[in-house]
């Protein structure tokens, strides 16, 4: 299988590591130092920035208003940029409304969608529970429906964006008794359906905004359920979360890639016993091996990328 990039992959991943490397890389010592996490107006600023580069909705298809260039195309761009500063690229999670255009009906997405795309809404992704993690049999929160809205309750965990965010895809159970197919999926706006936010402190990925969402008592109008118990909600998050999963990957390969380029930085300025440390076997095997695996993780990554690219 041939894993090599076009002529235009290349000149785009040239050209945007040069954009960040100018206009990004400056600001990420101040930034990490004074927010954590990203004010809402910064992330908005930083956001902006990037959309010339459809970091955000490139993958949203042309008739939801987004640019659809492609899964391997964007994570050349989520790779570029978490090579740079990494709590940015988790952070543009918040925008663009991939999710919604995935996942909405054509009348939420009417609502939803071009406030969203153009950053006057910020979205978050409300699956995670601090009990269950990502385990979609045990999810905890309810949703159960009275008269014209579903009562919410429950908790969620590691929301990208959820303090900030007015509009959020909610995973809950309908009926816990059914397991899987227990689940439903909401669209739940903030605005309508106040919930409460508060920040999860982190010691990585400082300023990217994560947060934990309590749901009480919290009435979502029926309307914006975009899945029910019984219709295979589940089934429907499922290649989603392949596309986050590899994207994570993504992220984590150029996070290893800064890594690998500030160990040779270092090794061939440290000096010790009258040479650089660079030209001793035992650093040279260290830094080798680093390669090795982060190669490996890309083309595992970009393999993902392809078969879902081939699969539209």
């Amino acid at each position: 299988m041939d894993f090599e990039f076009t002529e235009e992959q290349k000149m785009l991943q040239r050209n945007v590591r040069a954009f960040l490397e100018k206009e990004i890389a400056p600001l990420v010592p101040e930034y990490e130092k004074k927010y954590a996490p990203f004010p809402r107006e910064i992330l908005v600023d930083l956001i902006k920035k990037l959309l010339p580069w459809d970091c955000c909705l490139g993958i949203v298809p042309k008739k939801d208003g987004g640019t659809e260039i492609g899964y391997i195309n964007n994570a050349i761009l989520q790779e570029e940029l978490s090579r740079i500063w990494p709590s940015l690229a988790v952070s543009l999670g918040a925008g663009g409304g991939f999710l919604v255009s995935k996942l909405c009906n054509e009348e939420q997405k009417k609502k939803s969608l071009p406030p969203l795309q153009t950053l006057e809404l910020l979205s978050g992704f409300a699956l995670t529970e601090p009990n269950v993690g990502s385990d979609l049999r045990g999810v905890e929160t309810t949703a159960v429906l009275q008269g014209d809205y579903y009562v919410v309750n429950g908790q969620k965990a590691w929301v990208t964006g959820g303090n900030i965010a007015e509009v959020c895809i909610l995973f809950a159970s309908e009926d816990r008794s059914k397991g899987l197919d227990g689940l439903c999926i909401l669209l739940v706006d903030r605005r309508e359906s106040p919930f409460e936010a508060t920040t999860i402190p982190k010691v990585g990925l400082r300023c990217a905004p994560s947060a934990l969402m309590t749901f009480t008592d919290c009435k979502v109008p029926k309307e914006n359920l975009i899945a029910g118990a019984g219709t295979g909600a589940y089934m429907k998050l499922t290649g989603e979360l392949g596309f986050t999963r590899a994207t994570v990957g993504i992220f984590s390969v150029g996070i290893a890639t800064a890594s690998i380029e500030a160990a040779i930085r270092y090794a061939q300025q440290r000096v010790q016993f009258g040479k650089k440390i660079g030209k001793f076997q035992l650093i040279q095997e260290l830094i080798s091996d680093m390669y090795i695996e982060t190669e490996a993780a890309r083309l595992l990554c970009y393999k993902a990328f392809s078969m879902m690219e081939k699969a539209l």
